[in-house]
């Protein structure tokens, strides 16, 4: 019975990955026909990421954004964090910065959202 359980989860971790890759694969093909309404951005930074842990081995660091805007359509306002439908690492902390330099706190930005789920959005579309 335990090795059943360890294949059940096994096989759960997978759908779930694909399930969210799928989703992000309908995003980025969807994103470029979405509306738009305009929203404010609340953050926007670059954080490091250390695949090797804080202690073990030589480190290997990548750079990735987090951004946080609200927006709101049809009288319901939402929250968003995802700049584009697939965030790609960056090698460096300049990368990061550049990417996410147009997106300054307090500034007004188009945010594209799906009509069919509003709550769902980008700030780059594609």
């Amino acid at each position: 019975m335990p090795d059943d359980l360890g294949k059940y989860l096994i096989i759960a971790f997978v759908a779930i990955l694909g399930l969210a890759a799928w989703r992000a694969w309908q995003i980025k093909e969807g994103s470029p026909n979405w509306p738009y309404v305009e929203g404010e951005m609340l953050e926007a930074r670059a954080r490091q990421h250390n695949e090797t842990g804080d202690q073990r081995g030589v480190p290997t660091h990548h750079w990735f954004t987090e951004v946080r805007y609200r927006y709101t359509v049809n009288g319901i306002t939402y929250t968003g964090d995802r700049l584009r439908a697939f965030g790609p690492n960056h090698f460096d902390e300049q990368q990061a910065l550049t990417e996410i330099a147009p997106f300054k706190p307090g500034q007004k930005v188009k945010v594209y959202y799906d009509p069919a789920k509003p709550s769902s959005s980008v700030l780059i579309p594609g």
